[in-house]
């Protein structure tokens, strides 16, 4: 037996297979390692080092089944047995080199067919919410939490379409089976567990099951202390890749391992701040999440993720009040991100919705776009650039991308309702209120969904289901869109009380919004007891629109309302020439043209006027509301006028 070993080795040696074996091992490991560098900073997709890997053991029993049979020599490849004592060997080099061809080769052609023929075995997954089992009140928001982050792994990953917590959210606590639930969100296969923590214990389960028949697919525990939890979730998300047949190449492994931060106290308070964050944007949830964001970064404060959250706390304000330091807070936040983290999702979809907010639209679109790069799926990504695409008037564009958020996630609320705006936007009124409807299905008493349900119906010309969704929407939840949208309902029907009542509501949950403030006067404004209020609300929403204007400055719409504002407090030179600069800029905007008209107007200039007039209709301002705007009276019997306006029925 001895013997024969000691042939066999002979024979191994004296063939050079152990010397080519281990030149191969050594030139695999040092080709891997180059390509875990430099895969990543090149323009290649993430399969590639899969397919790398697979080369790389492929072809090592290639180069010793080689190395056995054939021996390189200077008149070609020849078997070993005819070069013995034949022709003198040629260097080792070359056949390594010979190898080396073969193998890329081979591997290329695996590639080839992957790319044509492999697809994962699921394409779609839902993490629903983890059921939270712990005694503690307020611990929801750790389960929630812990939801978040291993859906956040699996679209790291990119390997098939993930769900978006909003969606799933509506399911939270369902009673519905399992083929429903995934029918419902169109997806192939469910995520779904408990957690329950106790102290520093955690134990969590997860169980993924497919779609199709409920059938487990794979299932685990883990008892642990809540130190581990991070690589409980990175677990997971490993367990759920592998059920579905998913190879994690090196690239995607590193990205599992960058999860923001690895203080689990730091981890624990950003848990709270985005439970809050989720919530409807109010100042109190903003407050409280603001405070939990602040810890995390006082704990750890290269923790980026926090920082995101951050920015969109103060641009959530923003929003709500157009408060300009608002806006500058989330400036800071947003850039203190980016320089702690430039691979994270979260981060680009805050700089894309602040560049978007400040006018900043090329900007947006790189970030927009970046975090696509990051996230193929995220219907967010698709419909911040499509919002930034309106912006730029390319809606050909956007619609594209409106679409495309629709498709890859079915079941995202917001993705329905921004194709509602854009359709609604685009005077598709009709369309706009299918696409509410679907949005109102989606997300269950969510007030924004019938006011805009309830707007799109009235410029359809359905004033009661208008009138209904509006009503229901004031009863889910008061908003300011919802109390100015019924006060222009009452404004158009003439009853400027009620409509001053509706605005003067808004003007109270909105104070920094220069429209609220814009209509509450326009209500005061024609009726006659009330010309001084007017004034001073007039005053007020001059003084909020030019604070909008500080933020953006390409903001041509509300350039047009501030000089219309003017135009009503008598300053006649700064009405004409901001009006002026609004036309000049923005030529293809309809309520550019609108507002135009209502400063020609109560200046007197009758053609221009309806110059503007039609201009706006060409672009789609609706006719049926121009013969019952007050701002127009002066023109009402105007034969242009009413030329335009005959023309409402075609």
């Amino acid at each position: 037996m001895r013997n024969r070993i000691n042939n066999l080795f002979r024979e191994l040696r004296s063939r050079n297979v152990i010397r080519a074996t281990v030149a191969y091992a050594v030139v695999g490991w040092m080709l891997l390692q180059v390509a875990d560098v430099t895969f990543d900073r090149l323009p290649i997709p993430d399969s590639a080092m899969t397919v790398l890997i697979v080369l790389v053991i492929v072809g090592f029993p290639v180069t010793v089944v080689l190395a056995w049979a054939y021996e390189i020599t200077l008149r070609g490849v020849v078997r070993h047995e005819e070069a013995a004592g034949g022709a003198p060997r040629i260097a080792f080099l070359p056949f390594i080199l010979l190898v080396g061809i073969v193998t890329i080769g081979t591997g290329y052609g695996l590639y080839y067919l992957s790319l044509r023929y492999w697809e994962p075995a699921a394409q779609s997954i839902a993490v629903l919410p983890f059921t939270n089992m712990s005694t503690a009140e307020d611990s929801e928001y750790f389960s929630d939490g812990l939801t978040e982050e291993i859906q956040s792994l699996l679209v790291r990953l990119n390997e098939f379409r993930v769900v978006a917590l909003s969606s799933t959210y509506q399911l939270k606590g369902t009673t519905l089976d399992i083929p429903t639930v995934a029918r419902r969100l169109d997806v192939d296969v469910i995520l779904q567990g408990s957690v329950r923590r106790s102290a520093d214990q955690v134990r969590i389960t997860a169980r993924l099951i497919d779609g199709d028949d409920g059938s487990e697919i794979w299932s685990d525990s883990y008892d642990r202390k809540l130190a581990d939890v991070f690589a409980i979730q990175e677990s997971i998300a490993r367990k759920v890749a592998g059920a579905l047949h998913v190879v994690l190449p090196v690239t995607i492994e590193r990205r599992l391992a960058n999860l923001g931060t690895r203080n689990v106290e730091a981890y624990d308070l950003y848990l709270r701040a985005i439970d809050f964050l989720r919530q409807p944007k109010e100042e109190a949830t903003l407050s409280q999440s603001e405070s939990y964001v602040r810890q995390a970064i006082a704990i750890d404060p290269n923790f980026a993720k926090a920082h995101a959250a951050m920015c969109e706390i103060h641009l959530g304000r923003y929003e709500m009040s157009r408060d300009t330091q608002h806006f500058e807070g989330a400036e800071r936040a947003c850039h203190r991100a980016l320089t702690r983290d430039a691979t994270a999702i979260e981060v680009h979809l805050a700089l894309g919705r602040l560049y978007y907010s400040s006018g900043q639209y090329d900007e947006s679109i790189r970030e927009f776009e970046q975090a696509l790069a990051i996230n193929s799926y995220s219907a967010d990504a698709y419909i911040g650039l499509a919002k930034t695409l309106i912006r730029l008037n390319r809606p050909a564009e956007a619609e594209r991308n409106l679409r495309n958020a629709v498709e890859v996630d079915a079941s995202y609320w917001a993705s329905f309702n921004e194709m509602g705006n854009f359709l609604f936007g685009d005077g598709r009124f009709d369309e706009a209120a299918g696409f509410y409807r679907d949005f109102a299905r989606r997300s269950e008493d969510n007030a924004t969904a019938y006011n805009n349900l309830g707007a799109a119906n009235y410029l359809a010309g359905d004033f009661s289901a208008a009138a209904e969704a509006w009503e229901r929407s004031l009863a889910i939840k008061p908003t300011r869109s919802a109390y100015s949208n019924t006060g222009t309902m009452y404004f158009y029907l003439g009853q400027f009380d009620k409509a001053a009542e509706r605005f003067a509501r808004a003007v109270e949950l909105a104070p920094m919004d220069h429209r609220s403030w814009g209509h509450l006067a326009d209500a005061y404004y024609y009726t006659d007891r009330l010309i001084p209020a007017a004034e001073v609300a007039y005053k007020k929403a001059i003084e909020v629109g030019e604070e909008r204007l500080k933020v953006n400055s390409t903001d041509m719409e509300t350039v047009a309302i501030v000089a219309y504002f003017y135009a009503r407090i008598g300053n006649e030179a700064k009405a004409r020439q901001m009006n002026d600069a609004a036309l000049a800029a923005a030529p293809d905007h309809m309520y550019v043209h609108y507002y135009g008209a209502l400063v020609y107007a109560h200046f007197g200039d009758v053609g221009q006027a309806l110059s503007a007039l039609e201009r706006a209709v060409e672009l789609d301002y609706h006719r049926e509301l121009l013969q019952i705007d007050p701002g127009l009276r002066s023109l009402w019997e105007e034969a242009r006028f009413k030329r335009l306006v005959a023309n409402s029925g075609q």
